[in-house]
């Protein structure tokens, strides 16, 4: 895991504790110095989700197979697109989570 600015510093983000969280090397690197992302339901653009901010489930949901992350709002489905949260790699680790019976995480 990485420390990730919410606000990039490049956006005139702090490193204030409140702008920082942890993400995996991946998800970092894709979100970059992003703030916003297509939603590709409207082709709208969103802002990105703030774990800081916002509930992860009320704008995610698993799989039926706990691999895929699901955007069910429009800022869900611009972060799950922006940071190619189901990119191939991602999605054989939690696949082997899965079988490991580590994941999904319970509520």
């Amino acid at each position: 895991m990485e420390i990730d600015h919410i606000i990039p510093v490049a956006e005139g983000g702090s490193d204030e504790e409140e702008n920082l969280w942890l993400a995996c090397r991946a998800c970092n690197n894709a979100k970059s110095t992003k703030t916003e992302g297509l939603d590709p339901l409207t082709g709208r653009s969103e802002t990105l989700f703030n774990p800081r901010k916002q509930v992860w489930q009320e704008h995610f949901r698993w799989s039926a197979s706990g691999v895929e992350i699901i955007g069910l709002t429009p800022s869900g489905r611009a972060t799950v697109s922006a940071l190619d949260l189901n990119n191939v790699i991602s999605a054989m680790v939690r696949r082997n989570w899965v079988s490991a019976g580590w994941h999904p995480p319970k509520d």
